[in-house]
């Protein structure tokens, strides 16, 4: 069991009574943290989730389907009653101030203490407008709502290694902005999409996409932001795959990335692909991640 030295708090007695805010609570990364925060740290109070409604089914509905996953088997057998600790929020990631209602900001700012920042928007291809709603003004309001907590211990923003792959080597620190992020921001607000479409590959440049250029940027939101005024740490993973073992080996709700080139070949409709052998693929297995993420939390709030 991890347990700081200087502290001697473990995880588990860090998580007791706690009350964690995720974002992106329905996605694939952030089933596994809920997943991983209810088994392991079974005193956690409450989990809000960040939740919007989709194809007509409620915030609550959807967080029903997402815990129906098998992911969460080994948990129902041992103690489904943890389940309940889930709290769907109304918000979407993309509005100012999350869409929150007066009410359930006020619950949050009163109750919660750790805050996980997984949601965001993550194909390639999005187009700018979304993109920076989703991954810098996000970073943007979190950080804020961060800031607003009556107390916190930690405040976890999740990014990508790929932010900053225009350079060869990559380093834990924060690489100078290719822009002003608030700048961004206003741009988005006030251009419509149409117009943004005919600016994004001078605004991107030297990045290759909308995705890693607009996390870069979210990084600087969130170090701007909460410079001197909450503990903070940004977690870089590379391409998340499946799980390796925990709670279930190969566990995967997506064909995303690699995954897509693996299920093509598995059925027989895709024979070949084109590759580069000098370049290797970094991959990181999810569980490592949320067991990263929920690491990283405890030890910057004990440090």
């Amino acid at each position: 069991m991890w347990r700081n030295v200087e502290s001697n708090i473990t995880i588990p007695e860090f998580y007791q009574n706690k009350n964690v805010f995720i974002t992106g609570a329905s996605g694939f990364l952030g089933k596994l943290l809920v997943e991983k925060l209810l088994r392991s740290s079974s005193g956690i109070k409450n989990i809000y989730v960040l939740i919007r409604p989709k194809h007509g089914k409620s915030p609550q509905d959807r967080m029903s389907d997402a815990t129906d996953d098998p992911l969460f088997d080994t948990i129902r057998k041992e103690n489904s009653a943890a389940l309940n600790k889930i709290i769907p929020i109304i918000g979407d990631i993309e509005k100012v101030n999350f869409g929150l209602s007066e009410r359930d900001k006020a619950e949050i700012i009163e109750n919660v203490t750790i805050i996980f920042h997984c949601a965001a928007s993550i194909r390639f291809d999005d187009p700018i407008k979304k993109a920076v709603f989703a991954n810098i003004r996000s970073a943007r309001e979190i950080t804020l709502l961060a800031r607003q907590l009556k107390r916190i211990d930690v405040f976890v923003h999740l990014s990508t290694a790929y932010s900053n792959c225009d350079n060869l080597i990559v380093e834990e620190k924060l690489y100078p902005a290719k822009m002003n992020w608030r700048d961004l921001i206003r741009l988005a607000e006030e251009y419509d999409e149409t117009t943004l479409q005919y600016l994004v590959h001078k605004l991107i440049y030297p990045m290759p996409n909308t995705y890693v250029f607009t996390k870069a940027l979210g990084e600087h939101a969130v170090v701007e932001l909460a410079k001197d005024k909450i503990p903070a740490v940004i977690m870089r993973p590379t391409i998340v795959f499946s799980t390796y073992s925990d709670p279930v080996p190969g566990w995967l709700d997506n064909i995303n990335g690699t995954a897509s080139i693996l299920y093509g070949l598995s059925k027989g409709v895709v024979r070949s692909t084109w590759l580069d052998i000098n370049i290797r693929p970094d991959h990181v297995f999810a569980d490592s991640v949320a067991k990263a993420l929920i690491i990283a939390s405890w030890k910057k709030a004990i440090s």
